[in-house]
């Protein structure tokens, strides 16, 4: 049985270059295509697929942690495999823990697009091997079900960050304060929630659905 595929990315040539490429693999059917990030979850329950590839750019990055939360959710049969430039450690154990099976980066060539998409369509993960030494992959765990406690304005805003992928000074820069004082509220938000690294607060998100808020 062919990997039955869909392919999404806000860019048409970008979809148009995917749609070349993976058609040239036999064992691999394209069945549809999101034009948008957004719209991907909703495709992906019309279709369901054994895949869903999304290309994802720096403008996306949020659509597409919220996207493959909600395929994850609502679409657990299939499974997703990101494709971008983002090499950014806590944006990817972001993107694994809130449901992405396979994370690959552009720079990779296509022979190991066409082995990501066949170990996810057998049930496998994939992580792009540049990637590999650096992550751990992560386990749900009980604790992302605590009850939500309060938070103040500007720790809504770190969290958001942080589920965002954000690094500190990347918040930082954002919320216009200093690396100090991010991580004064990271500290706070871990303590709060009694969780203790990135991972673990994305599954809280999920696990409180608040992916749809940040």
């Amino acid at each position: 049985m062919p990997t039955r595929t869909v392919l999404s990315s806000d860019d048409a040539i970008t979809r148009e270059g995917l749609r070349l490429l993976v058609g040239q693999a036999p064992e691999i059917e394209i069945v549809g295509e999101a034009d948008t990030i957004k719209a991907t979850p909703e495709k992906v329950r019309e279709l369901a697929p054994d895949v869903v590839l999304i290309e994802i750019g720096v403008p996306s990055r949020t659509q597409g942690l919220q996207a493959a939360a909600t395929i994850a959710d609502q679409s657990p049969e299939t499974h997703t495999l990101v494709l971008t430039n983002n090499s950014d450690l806590p944006y990817v154990r972001s993107m694994l823990a809130g449901g992405v099976s396979g994370y690959l980066l552009k720079s990779s060539d296509s022979s190991q697009l066409f082995s990501a998409l066949r170990t996810l369509k057998l049930g496998g993960k994939f992580i792009d091997p540049a990637l590999s030494n650096d992550l751990i992959w992560p386990t749900s765990g009980r604790k992302a079900k605590k009850a939500r406690p309060a938070f103040s304005r500007r720790e809504m805003e770190v969290f958001r960050a942080l589920v965002q992928g954000y690094t500190n000074t990347q918040a930082a820069d954002l919320l216009k304060v200093s690396v100090k004082t991010v991580e004064t509220y990271r500290l706070r938000i871990y303590r709060k929630l009694e969780l203790h690294n990135r991972a673990e607060i994305v599954q809280y998100a999920l696990a409180h659905r608040l992916l749809t808020h940040v």
